[in-house]
């Protein structure tokens, strides 16, 4: 799965109730990887992961 996916199902889940605990065991993540995706909005995590795209490209 695509880290823009993941952000986007870690938002939804969230919307839809669940707390950032359960989120974590769902999507397989930490807790503080939850928090750092509820910050980011959906255009500043497009950005972010095209960053990461460049720079996988660049190395």
């Amino acid at each position: 799965m695509l880290k823009i996916e993941v952000i986007v199902q870690v938002h939804q889940l969230k919307r839809q109730g669940f707390k950032v605990a359960a989120i974590a065991r769902k999507c397989n993540l930490s807790r503080t990887t939850v928090y750092e995706y509820l910050e980011r909005d959906f255009e500043e995590a497009c950005r972010w992961a095209e960053d990461l795209k460049t720079k996988n490209t660049e190395a």
